[in-house]
């Protein structure tokens, strides 16, 4: 909230444990895109899941499917991938919500969404802010991956989606928005979210303001001298009630 604060505690974080929540948007409008959606998520899981690492799968359209609870069965997240199908109607906001509310914020460790979907909402019930609420308490980053971009879904015109929404997300979180416009750059976009989660770095410090209200804190973290460097951290959190 523009008051300095002290670190007390800066190291890169690679060893703690990852928990992956990937949420594939299974609107009509990904129909001829859904196979490649598919074979790029297994190949993003074969590569980022470690030992003691945990991912889930959810899809959604007009509703909110979990196919895969966590789990650190490879074969078992596969299966899940290969499973969703399409349907009709998109609730982005209602799916960050209930992977963030529901499922992220009772594990500990990093954190993560990574987001399959164009962006345009047609059917939550919830708000945009309401999920990007969730998932900052939930201390997850959203990665945003777009199958629409330009107008152009992956090499076929439209003008549905809302890059901005994806955007936003990862913003208000500390993440990545990605907008392929090409196949191969889709893959792209997962193997730069792999290297970001094994980049990590973890800053500590107790706040100054020690009010127990529950209010949002906002965080700036700023170089002031590392040129050509840019931070890439969550916006702010809420602070405890108790």
């Amino acid at each position: 909230d523009g008051v300095k604060q002290v670190i007390t505690h800066f190291s890169r974080e690679v060893t703690l444990p990852l928990t992956l929540a990937i949420l594939i948007d299974t609107s009509p409008s990904v129909q001829n895109v859904l196979t490649l959606e598919q074979q790029t998520a297994v190949e993003f899981i074969r590569a980022i899941l470690g030992n003691n690492d945990l991912a889930m799968l959810m899809n959604f359209d007009r509703s909110v499917s979990l196919i895969q609870d966590f789990t650190d069965s490879i074969r078992l997240l596969e299966k899940a991938i290969y499973a969703v199908a399409i349907g009709g109607g998109t609730s982005v906001h209602d799916a960050v919500f209930l992977a963030c509310d529901e499922k992220l914020k009772q594990e500990t460790g990093r954190k993560a969404i990574v987001l399959i979907s164009d962006g345009g909402d047609t059917t939550s019930k919830l708000k945009i802010q309401d999920a990007i609420e969730a998932a900052q308490r939930a201390d997850t980053i959203i990665y945003s991956i777009s199958n629409r971009v330009g107008g152009f879904f992956l090499g076929r015109t439209g003008r549905t989606g809302s890059p901005r929404t994806l955007k936003k997300y990862a913003r208000a979180t500390g993440g990545t928005a990605f907008f392929p416009n090409k196949p191969q750059n889709f893959k792209k976009a997962f193997d730069a979210i792999e290297e970001q989660l094994r980049n990590q770095y973890l800053l500590s410090y107790q706040s100054s303001n020690r009010a127990r209200e529950g209010a949002y804190r906002s965080i700036k973290i700023t170089l002031p001298k590392r040129k050509g460097l840019r931070v890439k951290a969550r916006k702010g959190y809420y602070a405890p009630t108790s």
